[in-house]
C-alpha cells in the first residue's frame, strides 16, 4: 500500500471526513490519496493560513482531529499562524507537511538549504505542537501517526506535525512489519487528587461569598454533566470569553464575564469574592488586570486545570494560588458530582441577594443603547441586539478579534445549544471566516455565522470564493467600522489620538465598493445602517439556504466600553456612584482610598 493512502485510510477510520489544504510539488500525493478515497474529501483553500484555520474550526466544531495539508517550505511556513491558535486554545489539530525527498535534505551539513524549498518545520514549529517529527522510515508512518494522534488528544489537546519527504509518501509499505504505538501508562495521582477535592469542598462550605470562574478548558473536550454539577453547588458563576455559551444567558447562576473588557458586576463580584474557583482558565491578564497583586484581593483561589505549570505560573508574579488540582474537566465534574452529599445545605442567599442589588444599581454596559445618532451608520450595540433575537437555535458563531470581537462578546446573548468560537489567545486577525469554513464540512447540522471586521476581512478575502466554490451556506457579518477600531481607541490612550496604520486616513486601504467586490466573488450583498430594516433583513439572511455576505456599517468612532486602561488594577474600571447607593459595606470598601479614573468619570457623566 502505498504510504499517503495509509494515511488516509487511517483518518477516515478516525472518523475524518475532509482534510483542507493547499497543493504543491511536495503534496501532490497526499491530495491524490485523499481524493481518491470514497469517505474523504481534499478542500482546496486559497492560503495554507487558512487552511490550518479551517482545520482548527473543524476540531472546535466537533470534537474530532481538525487536518492540513500542505507542501513544503513556504506552504508549510504558512501553516504556524493557525497552527499557534490551536495550540494555545487547546485544539487538536494535524498538520501534514510535505518535504523535499530525503537525498535532498541538508541534514547536518552546514547549509542553508540543499533541497529546492527545503526548511526545517520540525525546528520551526517545536515550540508550538505537543508532538512533531520528520519522517525517517516509511515502516514507522503507523507509529508516529497512532502517537501524533494519542498526544493530540490526551492531557492538554493541541496540535501535532509529521513532516513527510515527497519519495517516502509514495514508497510502498508493508502493513504487516508496520511498528504501533503503545503509549506509557501514567501516574494519575488519584489519592492527592481526591485529597484536593476534598479540601475545594470543604473550602465551598465555609465561603460566605463564593465564585466559579469557568474557562474554556471545559470544549476541549466538551463536558457534557458540567450544569448538573454547577446547579448543585449553587455559586454563582463568571465565564471567560471562551466559555460565554457555558451557561444560557437566562440562568440565574450567570453573571457574566469580567476582566479588562468585562462587565462591572463581574468585576465587583470577582474583586470581593472570599473564596474562586477557577475551572478551566489560566487566568490571562485579559481577565486579571495589569496589576496581578489587586485581582481578588480577599479571595482564596484555587485553579483546577489539567496542565500543572498553568497553577504555578503565579508563583512570586503577584496573584497568590491557594492549591491547584491538576485535573481533566471530566475527571473533576465526575468526581464532584460523586461527592455532592458532602456539600452543606447552603444556598448563599446573602451573596446572591448582593450581586443582585448590585446589578440593578450598576450601569447595563452592553444593552443597546445607541453610541450616536447617525442616518448613516447602525449603534454596534443594537445590531446585536437584534442579532441575538434572530439567530436559529443550533447557530455556531466564529468571531474574529479586535473590536468585533469585544462586541460579540459583551452584546451578543447565547441561548441554550448556541456556541461562541474564536482563537481566544491567540487572536490573528482573519481567522473566523477560514475556521467558519471548516466548521460548514464538519456534518454537525448546525447553522454558522461568522463575525468579523474589516481589517481581519482583508487578511482572509480569498477565502470568500472557497464559500462559493462549495455553496456554503454561511452568514457572514462584515462589522464595518473602516479601521481598526481597537487599535485607535488604544493610540488614543497611549500617544494622544496620534494614528499610523490604523484608517484610511492614516495609511489602510479598503475597498471602496464592499457591495461590487461581493457580488464579483457570487455572494448575496446586505448592507445595514441606521436607515434599515434590520429585522426583515435578518429575516431574509436566516431564511435563506446560500451564503450571505451584510455588511453592518458602524461609527468609526464607536468605541469598546467599559475598558480598563492598560496597567491598571480592575478596581479602575469600576463607575464612580453616589454615596447613597453605596449602602453595602463591601462597595464602601471597593471604593475607599481609590482612584477614580477619567474615564469613568465620562462614563459615569454620558450615562454609560
Amino acid at each position: 500500500m502505498k504510504l499517503t493512502d495509509y494515511i488516509t485510510e487511517f483518518l477516515v477510520q478516525k472518523g475524518i471526513n475532509c482534510a483542507f489544504g493547499m497543493s504543491g510539488g511536495a503534496a501532490v500525493h497526499m491530495f491524490d490519496s485523499i481524493n481518491k478515497h470514497s469517505k474523504m474529501s481534499i478542500i482546496s483553500m486559497t492560503h495554507e493560513q487558512c487552511a490550518a484555520m479551517a482545520a482548527d474550526g473543524y476540531s472546535r466544531a466537533t470534537g474530532k482531529l481538525g487536518v492540513a495539508v500542505t507542501t513544503s517550505g513556504p506552504g508549510a511556513t504558512n501553516l504556524l499562524t493557525g497552527v499557534c491558535c490551536s495550540f494555545y486554545d487547546s485544539v487538536p489539530t494535524l498538520m501534514i507537511t510535505g518535504q523535499v525527498a530525503t537525498h535532498r535534505l541538508k541534514g547536518e551539513r552546514n547549509v542553508r538549504q540543499v533541497g529546492f524549498q527545503e526548511t526545517d518545520v520540525v525546528s520551526i514549529f517545536k515550540p508550538v505542537t505537543k508532538y512533531i517529527v520528520q519522517l525517517s522510515d516509511p515502516q514507522l508512518i503507523r507509529y508516529h501517526l497512532e502517537k501524533a494522534y494519542y498526544l493530540a488528544f490526551n492531557g492538554r489537546p493541541g496540535p501535532v506535525l509529521i513532516d513527510i519527504p515527497d519519495d517516502l509518501q509514495r514508497a510502498e509499505i508493508n502493513l504487516e512489519n508496520l511498528v504501533s504505538f503503545f503509549p506509557e501508562e501514567e501516574d494519575l495521582e488519584l489519592e492527592l487528587n481526591l485529597y484536593y477535592l476534598n479540601a475545594i469542598i470543604n473550602d465551598i462550605n465555609k465561603a460566605e461569598r463564593p465564585i466559579i470562574i469557568i474557562g474554556g478548558g471545559l470544549k476541549t473536550p466538551a463536558i457534557d454533566n458540567y450544569k448538573e454539577v454547577i446547579q448543585v453547588l449553587g455559586i454563582p458563576v463568571l465565564l471567560t470569553w471562551a466559555a460565554i455559551d457555558l451557561l444560557d444567558y437566562s440562568n440565574p447562576l450567570r453573571i457574566g464575564t469580567f476582566g479588562v473588557y468585562g462587565s462591572r458586576l463581574g468585576n465587583f463580584a470577582v474583586q470581593n469574592a472570599d473564596l474562586i474557583i477557577t475551572l478551566g482558565t489560566r487566568l490571562s491578564q485579559n481577565l486579571t488586570g495589569g496589576i496581578l497583586s489587586s485581582f481578588a484581593r480577599e479571595a482564596k483561589i484555587i485553579m483546577v486545570d489539567i496542565d500543572q505549570n498553568e497553577m504555578t505560573k503565579f508563583s512570586g508574579n503577584g496573584i497568590s494560588i491557594s492549591y491547584g488540582l491538576k485535573s481533566s474537566m471530566f475527571d473533576f465534574f465526575a468526581n464532584m458530582s460523586k461527592n455532592s452529599h458532602k456539600l452543606e445545605n447552603r444556598d448563599f442567599k446573602k451573596w446572591k441577594d448582593t450581586l443582585s442589588k448590585w446589578k440593578s444599581i450598576l450601569p447595563n454596559d452592553f444593552d443597546g443603547k445607541p453610541f450616536e445618532k447617525s442616518k448613516q451608520y447602525l449603534d454596534v450595540f443594537t445590531f446585536f441586539d437584534y442579532l441575538s433575537r434572530n439567530t436559529r437555535a443550533n447557530e455556531l458563531f466564529y468571531a474574529d478579534t479586535g473590536g468585533n470581537l469585544t462586541w460579540t462578546c459583551n452584546s451578543l446573548k447565547i441561548r441554550e445549544g448556541q456556541h461562541i468560537f474564536s482563537a481566544w489567545n491567540n487572536t490573528p486577525m482573519g481567522y473566523s471566516l477560514p475556521a467558519a469554513i471548516g466548521a460548514a464540512f464538519s456534518k454537525t447540522n448546525n447553522q454558522i455565522t461568522c463575525i468579523i471586521g474589516d481589517g481581519g476581512l482583508m487578511i482572509c478575502m480569498a477565502e470568500l470564493a472557497t464559500v462559493v466554490r462549495h455553496n456554503l451556506p454561511l452568514k457572514i457579518f462584515l462589522i464595518n467600522n473602516h479601521g481598526h477600531g481597537i487599535q485607535k481607541q488604544t493610540l488614543e490612550t497611549w500617544l494622544n489620538g496620534t494614528f499610523v496604520g490604523v484608517d484610511e486616513i492614516s495609511g489602510l486601504a479598503f475597498p471602496k465598493d464592499y457591495q461590487g467586490l461581493v457580488k464579483a466573488f457570487g455572494l448575496k450583498y446586505i448592507r445595514l445602517y441606521s436607515g434599515s430594516d434590520i429585522e426583515k433583513s435578518l429575516e431574509e439572511v436566516y431564511t435563506s439556504d446560500s451564503p450571505c455576505f451584510i455588511d453592518v456599517e458602524i461609527n468609526p468612532n464607536q468605541k469598546l466600553f467599559p475598558v480598563l486602561k492598560f496597567g491598571f488594577p480592575l478596581e479602575n474600571q469600576m463607575p464612580f456612584l453616589d454615596k447613597e447607593f453605596l449602602d453595602s459595606q463591601m462597595l464602601i470598601k471597593q471604593f475607599k482610598n481609590e482612584q477614580v479614573t477619567d474615564l469613568d468619570k465620562k462614563q459615569n457623566k454620558e450615562g454609560w
